[in-house]
C-alpha cells in the first residue's frame, strides 16, 4: 500500500516545523516519520512530540521500559495488520 499522506522532509521543514524537528532529533536522536506527517499542522506537531516524548524518553519522565514498549508496538501492529 502507498502512503496517503508525504512526510515533510528536513528541506521542506521551516519555521515552527524546523524548530520542531530540530527537538526532535535533540530528544529523540531522529524525526520520526509519524511527527512528520503530523507536521502539517506545526501546531499538532508542537503538542505531540513532548507525549511522544514522556511515553518513550526516561530523562522525560518515561516509566515503561523499551521491552514494554516494544511488545506494545508488536502487538498494535499484529493487531491491525501492519507490515511497517
Amino acid at each position: 500500500m502507498a502512503q496517503r499522506i508525504r512526510g515533510i522532509t528536513d528541506a521542506e521543514a521551516t519555521g515552527p516545523v524546523a524548530e520542531v524537528f530540530a527537538a526532535s532529533t535533540e530528544m529523540l536522536g531522529r524525526v520520526a516519520n509519524l511527527l512528520r506527517i503530523v507536521a502539517h499542522s506545526p501546531g499538532l506537531a508542537k503538542w505531540f512530540l513532548p507525549l511522544v516524548a514522556a511515553i518513550r524518553q526516561p530523562r522525560a519522565g518515561a516509566v515503561s521500559s523499551p521491552r514494554l514498549r516494544n511488545l506494545a508496538v508488536l502487538k498494535t501492529s499484529t493487531v491491525n495488520g501492519c507490515g511497517y
